[in-house]
């Protein structure tokens, strides 16, 4: 018997030795294939393709390759653990399998090795478990991907919605109908008032016969006032009959019993199954191009309209077909129905409902992705379950197809013709067929664990007409039809953007703000929407009754809450002493209204609560000395709070007394009822009196003198001056910056007596000094009409001896003009004769057959007085 220890290693080693042996083919097959001409379609590049998950049942001969390994020395177990561990080594030949190529021998290639092993399982792994948080471009590819999946998901519901409406098709189900339920049907026609109702015979003459018995069958054959007698008959013959409800239910469910026992399910319908790994994906698409078409793997496939007529005539189908026919099997009978389709699209989160999950795999059973040939011992073994479950009547899913999903991708919404309410309707799934009130409705919408694990969410839930309409109707299926409901994290959410304005950046901006609302879901669904002029009474009556979202209920607020440190922090009412600001105190005269007892323990406190009413503003004195108040006498501080310094001055003050005393000084607020108006006593003869600056406070008009009056005009000083005035500058506030503080002057107090000598010399002095600007303005302007005509004699002079008239002198300066001639010359110029060169001595340059004496006649190209230009210049 082997010992325990060399077992226990042998179960160690066999889950990783597949791993290697399913990576290593991959880069082998590449490298054989591009140097050596190896054949890619070999044992080991077909066994790079197959999963991980995988790898125990399809390669038994690994299994058994590490049992003789196992049974080695200890000596070579242990130097391939080591070897394994750090992976720095090439394993040894007990450890490599008769598969593994000897090109991996060197450390180029297990270089090569590395990047292959890249595999997105780990790295979508690690993004759910939080290990790594996506990037920016992962979140936008996955976003992207979501909106071009509904996209795809709305085309193909229109198409099959379209399906829908074919009138071959419209025959084959009429025709498979059976004759009680046309009855059903005309029956519901005539109380619908669609159809009169046919006359009956005129009844046969009655014999009278004799009855026989007592009792109880006498009084059956009895006939009352209050009972419908044979002679009875309805007053107004098409109109609705409404005696017991809507005649439209009954035939629903009797038509959704039909279905359900007719319809097979014999292929797995759409359903969400989240983001694979990349070596899933890539092998289940290899399969799909290549292999022969599985509905159990690739999903069921209807490529065209004769393949949906032919679903219909054999009745059978996948989930979401059978509720593609039966809307077209209610339209084929005059109903208007709609396909109704609950998109279930790869979602734009990273949580676990938006990562794939493997089916359970057992030994005989395998995962469909690779597109292996397995599936028909999980089809017998889904109906062998089937046949020994108990049954009820037919089973109309023998294999079992979606049972995982316990509520409907597909269903119908019927519109009855009298009342226009809209009436889902599911045959195939759901225990109630028909919903009818609002809580039926609700169960469309997919909850619980079932559901979860599945996969099955409700982001987007849209109608489709006969008219090749759509309309987002998912309001009516959510609980309580609130939003976002179970559509949080699924459905795309609405958006606020908001719109620049005039205002720019700031606060102002902010209060301007305006934002639009966008809807991306009500965007894509604008071209499948009817448009308002073609609005329908159905349309009308749900917009404004089914599909209008309810507001979440709010409990009311009890009328004696209990307190807690948010609610006092909040209330208008009650206040707590802690929760003062630095400006605020309370009345000595304050009560407090009830106590509030917070922490638990040791740490319990006890606290007043007092009014509102009884807390009151305070300041200090320097800030009522600013509002024009100061304080009454024996006044007492209501509170002490340290001084807030602002300028470098009262800085400095604060930091010498905290170095003397160890603690910053405090200053005393005090309450308005505390203070009283700065009245200062009048002035005498005519003085006015000042502060230690020379100047004095006016930040109030209530603080200037008696006998003074304040005159704000600028430039007053120097008017008192001149006449010899007593004035004092008049400080009406104080700027802050830089760390000082700037005193704002306006004009000046003087004795109210020299008041209108003051104004009247000011007037004079402003209207002096406005006549000088005045003046200083029109000798600018002036100087600037100098300039200007100046500048015209100068151009008439020049004209005058330079050439003529207006368009006369623009050719006589052209002419004249050396430069003008030159390159006029240069690039063959009018003026010269064919052989290119420029008339009037080329510039100044002598041309051939010139001599110097002529060319110094001519002066270098410009004409002199008195002489003509009657003879043609030189040109060769």
């Amino acid at each position: 018997m082997p010992p325990f220890v060399s077992r226990k290693r042998v179960s160690d080693e066999d889950p990783p030795a597949p791993k290697r042996h399913n990576a290593t083919p991959t880069v082998a097959a590449t490298v054989h294939h591009h140097d050596d001409g190896f054949d890619s379609s070999s044992t080991d590049s077909s066994l790079s393709d197959v999963p991980e998950d995988l790898q125990d049942t399809l390669k038994p001969d690994n299994t058994n390759d590490s049992d003789s390994d196992s049974s080695s020395s200890s000596s070579e177990s242990e130097e391939v653990d080591w070897e394994d561990a750090f992976e720095s080594e090439p394993a040894s030949a007990s450890a490599t399998t008769p598969m593994t190529p000897s090109i991996l021998a060197s450390d180029h290639q297990h270089q090569d090795l590395e990047l292959t092993l890249d595999k997105n399982e780990v790295h979508l792994a690690d993004i759910v478990e939080g290990k790594k948080a996506p990037s920016k471009i992962e979140r936008q590819i996955r976003l992207n991907t979501h909106c071009l999946h509904v996209r795809f998901l709305l085309y193909h519901n229109a198409l099959r919605n379209a399906w829908a409406n074919d009138e071959k098709l419209h025959e084959i189900l009429r025709r498979k109908l059976p004759p009680a339920l046309h009855k059903e049907v005309k029956k519901w026609r005539i109380s619908s008032g669609l159809e009169l109702p046919e006359k009956p015979p005129p009844p046969p003459p009655s014999k009278k016969s004799a009855r026989k018995g007592k009792g109880k069958q006498q009084s059956r054959h009895r006939p009352t006032e209050r009972d419908w007698t044979e002679g009875s008959e309805r007053l107004e013959p098409g109109q609705p009959d409404m005696s017991r409800g809507d005649p439209i239910i009954p035939l629903l469910k009797v038509l959704a019993a039909y279905w359900k026992k007719q319809f097979t399910i014999t292929a797995p319908g759409l359903r969400k199954q989240g983001y694979r790994p990349m070596v899933q994906l890539e092998a289940q698409i290899a399969s799909f191009h290549k292999d022969e078409h599985d509905p159990a793997v690739h999903g069921e496939r209807v490529a065209d309209i004769n393949e949906f007529r032919q679903a219909a005539e054999r009745m059978q189908g996948s989930r979401d077909l059978g509720a593609q026919l039966f809307t077209a099997l209610l339209r084929a009978l005059g109903i208007e129905a709609r396909l109704v389709a609950s998109l279930q699209p790869l979602g734009f989160g990273w949580t676990k409902a938006e990562t794939y999950t493997p089916k359970p795999t057992t030994a005989v059973e395998t995962d469909p992705v690779v597109g292996l040939d397995s599936f028909s011992s999980s089809s017998s073994s889904n109906s062998s379950d089937a046949e020994t479950a108990p049954s009820r009547g037919r089973n109309n899913n023998p294999k079992g197809y979606d049972k995982d999903l316990p509520f409907p991708i597909y269903w119908t919404e019927a519109a009855s013709p009298i009342t226009h309410e809209i009436i889902p309707v599911d045959a195939l799934v759901l225990p109630n067929a028909v919903a009818t009130t609002p809580e039926l409705q609700a169960a469309f919408e997919p909850r619980g664990a079932k559901a979860e694990k599945a996969k099955q969410v409700i982001s987007y839930v849209i109608a489709y007409s006969a008219d090749k309409t759509a309309k987002d109707v998912t309001t009516r299926y959510l609980r309580r039809r609130t939003w976002p409901g179970k559509t949080k994290g699924y459905r795309i959410p609405v958006e606020k953007i908001a719109i620049p304005n005039r205002h720019g950046k700031g606060k102002a901006a902010a209060a301007a703000k305006t934002t639009i609302t966008y809807d991306w879901a009500r965007v894509v669904l604008r071209i499948y929407t009817r448009s308002p002029h073609t609005q329908t009474p159905i349309d009308a009556l749900e917009d404004t009754k089914d599909l209008v979202p309810k507001q979440p209920d709010r409990k009311p607020a009890p009328d004696n809450p209990p307190d807690t440190l948010q609610s006092l922090r909040t209330s208008t009412e009650f206040v707590l002493e802690r929760f003062l600001r630095r400006e605020e105190a309370l009345l000595p005269s304050a009560q407090p209204a009830r106590t509030f007892v917070s922490g638990k323990g040791l740490k319990t406190k006890t606290e007043n609560v007092y009014r509102r009413a009884d807390v009151v503003k305070c300041q200090s004195a320097e800030s009522w000395h600013k509002e024009g108040r100061q304080i009454q006498p024996a006044q007492l501080p209501l509170k002490h709070v340290p001084i807030r310094a602002v300028t470098l001055q009262r800085k400095r003050e604060v930091d010498e007394y905290e170095r003397d005393h160890g603690e910053k000084p405090k200053q005393g607020l005090y309450a308005k009822y505390q203070t009283e108006y700065i009245i200062p006593p009048p002035i005498v003869d005519g003085v006015i009196p000042k502060n230690d600056y020379g100047n004095i406070d006016c930040f109030v008009p209530s603080m200037v003198p008696a006998g003074a009056a304040h005159i704000p005009w600028s430039g007053t000083v120097r008017i008192c001056k001149k006449l010899g005035i007593d004035y004092a500058e008049a400080v009406t506030g104080f700027e802050f910056g830089s760390k000082m503080a700037v005193p704002v002057i306006q004009g000046v107090v003087v004795a109210a007596e020299n008041e209108e000598l003051v104004k009247d010399a000011w007037r004079v002095e402003d209207e002096e000094k406005r006549r000088k600007e005045a003046r200083k303005a029109e000798a600018r302007i002036l100087q600037t009409w100098r300039k200007f005509l100046f500048g015209l004699r100068i151009q008439q002079r020049v004209r005058e001896e330079y050439g003529g008239g207006e368009a006369e002198g623009d050719e006589v300066r052209e002419e004249v003009n050396p430069f003008t001639r030159r390159v006029g010359g240069e690039d063959g110029g009018a003026a010269g004769d064919g052989n290119g060169h420029g008339g009037g001595g080329g510039g100044g340059f002598l041309l051939p057959g010139e001599d110097g004496d002529e060319a110094s006649d001519r002066g270098g190209g410009f004409l002199l007085p008195g002489d003509d230009n009657d003879e043609p210049s030189g040109g060769g």
